[in-house]
């Protein structure tokens, strides 16, 4: 319907542009151009038929492309994920290996350091070096993991080596401390926790046992008869090995004895004082004991043959048997005969006045052993407290890695305060009974003193 009224329309415009045409051939002419329109149109429509047909095969290809590519990126996607996953998990078991190494080497680290606390003090020259280098090499930057991980391993062998060796007896060259703390050299066997030294110089030959801050095993000498036997096994392997049942501690108790000299000298300077103070003391106490002592009171009845002498009015016998009296009970008879005449009043100051004399004499330097009582703490309190602050000193540069050497200070601190106690309590129990015996003589003076004066206003009175 379309092409007819196109048709149509084209025949009247023709017809108005040409006006003077024929209509038969403007007639004509429209058909043959209809007839030309339509094979075109026919030709178009074959065309888009034959072109049609490739372009939906080609939509359809290229949207069978596009959902296999959409299979492959959803599968590139999952295996992504999956290589994602593997990866952390590859991540974390490598991180887990690099944790379980750096445990490995610590633990291999400590071991190392510990390793000369461990062996016997003999072979310490052994493996010292080897052990220093590894120590310096797991602290070097410088060097990788690896290496680190090769020497301290090297170590380990060494240590297992090590055991071996102590199972079948083991000996080697080494040095040791001989009398006077000499380094002498010579030879060591070791068999398990047993070593012996026997010197090149054929003298020093004994146990070799440890000794405070020093790397070299101490030599001690447990007899001449035992002597050969060291000497044997040190240079041929073969001889009688002295066995120590307590593994070297009876031996260590040995050592850790001091004497008084020893004690003195590692208490530093406050000891002078504290020995002074001591040896006074003692001076003074056994002085002061024979002087107490020597005061002997007048036998028994002496006092009543003054009295009788006196009371017969024989004063001068009265008097030398009062002067025979020897010390203070002799001064307080001699006094009272003298004024056995005057008044009571009076004989009783005089009397009183001999007692009061006598009594200083008694009691004189007592005061300097309870001084020295109470002066003795006090010096040893000190003497520690210096020590202390040394030891303190030392911890702060050193540090306390080796308690052995905190303990060894502190005690040398503690033995002022030690000896401190041990002039105490002499010096106290000294004082208690000096003065017991002292007021016990006084105690004696003053009951005759009141005998005599009670003894002569009687007679007195009876006559």
């Amino acid at each position: 319907m379309k092409i007819r009224h196109l048709t149509t329309l084209a025949a009247i415009a023709i017809t108005s542009v040409a006006g003077a045409q024929d209509f038969a051939t403007a007639s004509a002419s429209a058909f043959a151009d209809v007839k030309k329109a339509e094979r075109e149109l026919a030709d178009l429509r074959r065309k888009i038929a034959d072109e049609k047909v490739p372009l939906s095969q080609e939509l359809t290809r290229l949207e069978n492309q596009i959902i296999q590519k959409r299979r492959d990126v959803q599968a590139a996607r999952l295996r992504r994920d999956n290589e994602q996953f593997d990866l952390n998990a590859l991540e974390k078991e490598v991180q887990a290996r690099v944790d379980e190494n750096d445990y490995m080497r610590n633990l291999m680290a400590d071991y190392i350091r510990n390793f000369e606390t461990r062996i016997h003090p003999a072979e310490v020259q052994l493996y010292s070096e080897d052990i220093h280098a590894t120590l310096n090499a797991v602290d070097n930057p410088n060097l990788s993991a690896a290496e680190k991980y090769e020497k301290q391993v090297a170590v380990l062998r060494t240590a297992i080596a090590r055991i071996e060796k102590i199972i079948g007896g083991d000996r080697f060259d080494g040095q040791g401390l001989g009398e006077g703390n000499v380094v002498k050299d010579g030879k060591i066997a070791l068999v398990g926790p047993i070593a012996v030294f026997a010197g090149n110089d054929g003298e020093t030959v004994g146990l070799a046992e440890s000794m405070v801050n020093s790397l070299l095993p101490i030599v001690i000498d447990i007899g001449p008869e035992l002597a050969p036997g060291i000497i044997d096994v040190a240079t041929t392997g073969e001889g009688q090995l002295p066995v120590d049942t307590s593994l070297g501690n009876a031996i260590r108790l040995k050592l850790t004895e001091t004497t008084v000299m020893d004690e003195f000298r590692q208490g530093g300077p406050v000891m002078y004082p504290i020995f002074l103070l001591a040896f006074l003391t003692a001076v003074i106490a056994f002085f002061k004991l024979f002087d107490i002592l020597s005061v002997q009171s007048p036998k028994a009845g002496t006092l009543q043959t003054v009295l009788n002498h006196l009371n017969q009015g024989e004063d001068a016998k009265a008097l030398d048997v009062a002067t025979a009296v020897k010390g203070p009970f002799g001064d307080l008879l001699v006094a009272g005969v003298k004024h056995a005449r005057e008044e009571k009043e009076l004989l009783e100051e005089v009397l009183y006045e001999r007692l009061l004399a006598a009594q200083p004499k008694l009691e004189r330097f007592l005061a300097f052993i309870a001084l020295a009582a109470g002066a003795a703490p006090l010096l040893g309190l000190l003497g520690t407290v210096t020590g202390m602050i040394q030891t303190f000193k030392l911890i702060t540069v050193f540090g306390t890695g080796d308690a052995s050497k905190l303990a060894s200070g502190i005690s040398e601190a503690l033995l002022t305060t030690k000896y401190g106690l041990i002039i105490a309590i002499p010096s106290l129990l000294s004082h208690a009974l000096l003065s017991r015996l002292a007021k016990g003589k006084l105690s004696d003076l003053e009951q005759m003193s009141v005998a005599f004066v009670n003894g002569v206003s009687t007679e007195e009175e009876q006559g």
